[in-house]
């Protein structure tokens, strides 16, 4: 049995339009859009990260940092907070060394 033409095109279109759909979902489930959030905290920064607008993650803090210390400068929060995002979306645990802080604020 012989396909026609038209039958052979709207397969064709047919199977394209089935894989951008299964490209869009695969990467609409992959990725976890985080927000991040700087604010002032006291004489320095804190993040926040969000997910579907709700927060996720609040860091006052730097982490791994004896006390209770903002970040310095609202640069090196927006660095550690994509920092922790950039873990998030690769499957580890979004925890940041004393050694990742020091790297980043400059210490």
């Amino acid at each position: 049995m012989k396909m026609t033409d038209n039958k052979k095109k709207a397969l064709i279109i047919f199977a394209l339009f089935a894989v951008i759909i299964a490209v869009s979902f695969a990467i609409a489930r992959r990725g976890q859009f985080y927000e991040v959030a700087l604010f002032r905290n006291g004489d320095g920064w804190g993040y926040d990260i969000l997910r579907k607008e709700k927060v996720y993650i609040h860091q006052p803090y730097m982490p791994a940092v004896e006390g209770d210390k903002p970040f310095p400068d609202k640069v090196s929060a927006r660095k550690t907070a994509r920092l922790v995002t950039r873990k998030m979306k690769n499957q580890k645990i979004p925890s940041v060394t004393s050694e990742e802080i020091r790297k980043i604020v400059g210490e």
